[in-house]
């Protein structure tokens, strides 16, 4: 169920929506509080402001200022959505969304408007005049206070769309994703013991396969329900894909070993914790996160942006990267009950996909390009050092050798190629 719940959150930080539409209903709440504060302290306060018709022009003059001011952040986050996704990736346009700062300042001057006209309506003028003054005050501090919200908008629009700052961004949810998931896949805290080695055990009744509804990649799942089910039924569940895969419509999802009578349920059970989704997130995908890494780095190799300085930090980044999930392991991809029976078994990752997501295209879009494949060649130098797994050791290895074989058909300057050659004998001499 915390897998649903995260993925629900995750939606949520993703939308544009969401928190501009509850500081609205705030401000429409605030609006009627504060009329109900003025009726209670009118004749106790004593503070007058303004008249009835200095209340109106003061209202209305924050309300249209507010709702201009709107529109334009509006117009602005466009324009630097459509600049960010044509320089570095559509992908990258949910980093953007995922940071509370736009959506804060949106919320904040359609709330100022709603609340303005709220009050604004409340307004009388002539024998029966009512002028509620704290709530004018209000809407003046709230017209004061949109002036630092445009500045801080302006602020984080600038600083983001800096090319490291995108790569750190990057990189600070890449950390977080591998924080959640290594080596722990998608349990919680409070399950972990059943990634302790185990035992087997019988298998019980027969297998049957259980296929997709419906096409998409998934998204997240939720390990800890399908491993309840199964330790609750005594039953085994092998699941063939993991968050990141494409399925096709009807395919083959896995297979359940379970009693006849406890195949249905646990068949509609699996389906419903494969969450799915026409686009892949970072929920439990590790690659999509490297994947946006790399496409930051594709793209300042293209010739149009010819930018080795950016591609260069990403590959810095990726080695970060991976050393963390080195340090922490891999997740076995083997879950077992409290008793040490495996219960569910699922694709998980490999030294082999990751590090292929991570280098195969900046090697390939970096031929001809010295200096990338220089930083390229020192960043599984370094790698190399981190760990002797003989697995872990003949992936590095094989990255290597592809790139000395590009290199030597790419370059045309012996003296740079004499530079590659001396910095791979440095690769080859580590952690020997």
């Amino acid at each position: 169920m915390y897998v649903k719940i995260a993925h629900f959150i995750n939606q949520l930080r993703h939308s544009f929506w969401f928190v501009p539409s509850l500081m609205a209903l705030v401000a429409l709440l605030l609006g009627y509080v504060m009329q109900r504060v003025d009726v209670y302290y009118y004749h106790k306060l004593g503070w007058e402001l303004t008249d009835p018709a200095g209340a109106r022009a003061i209202l209305t003059t924050v309300a249209a200022s507010a709702i201009t001011v709107a529109g334009v952040v509006f117009s602005i986050t466009m324009v630097v959505l459509s600049s960010a996704s044509s320089q570095f990736g559509p992908r990258l346009i949910r980093n953007f969304m995922r940071h509370p700062q736009t959506k804060w300042v949106l919320g904040g001057y359609i709330g100022t408007f709603i609340y303005c006209l709220m009050v604004a309506a409340t307004v009388r003028e002539g024998n029966s005049g009512w002028t509620p003054q704290l709530s004018v005050t209000t809407g003046g501090v709230f017209g004061v206070l949109s002036f630092g919200l445009l500045i801080a908008f302006v602020h984080h629009v600038f600083t983001f769309i800096q090319a490291p700052r995108i790569i750190q961004d990057v990189t600070d949810r890449l950390n977080e994703t591998i924080n959640i998931l290594f080596p722990l896949s998608a349990l919680p805290e409070s399950r972990r013991d059943a990634l302790s080695a185990g035992v087997m055990g019988e298998v019980p009744g027969e297998f049957r396969e259980v296929r997709s509804e419906d096409g998409g990649y998934i998204q997240a799942i939720g390990l800890e329900d399908i491993l309840d089910w199964a330790s609750e039924n005594e039953a085994m569940v092998k699941i063939d894909f993991k968050p990141g895969d494409y399925l096709l419509p009807g395919e083959k999802l896995g297979v359940i070993w379970c009693e006849s009578s406890q195949f249905d349920a646990g068949r509609d059970l699996v389906r419903r914790e494969i969450m799915q989704g026409p686009e892949r997130t970072d929920d439990q995908d590790v690659e999509f996160v490297i994947d946006q890494l790399v496409e930051i780095a594709v793209r300042a190799l293209s010739p149009g942006v010819n930018d080795p300085f950016t591609a260069i930090n990403c590959i810095n980044k990726l080695g970060g990267v991976i050393t963390k999930i080195v340090e922490r392991g891999l997740p076995g991809g083997l879950l077992h009950d409290k008793n040490g029976v495996l219960r569910v078994a699922t694709k998980t990752y490999t030294y082999a996909g990751l590090l292929d997501a991570a280098f195969h295209q900046i090697r390939q879009n970096a031929r001809g390009v010295e200096s990338v494949s220089l930083s390229l060649i020192d960043i599984l130098a370094r790698l190399k050092e981190v760990d002797t797994m003989a697995a872990y050791q003949a992936e590095l290895r094989r990255h290597a050798e592809l790139l000395r074989e590009d290199v030597q058909k790419s370059y045309t300057n012996e003296k740079d190629l004499q530079d590659f050659m001396e910095r791979y004998s440095v690769f080859e001499q580590a952690s020997e």
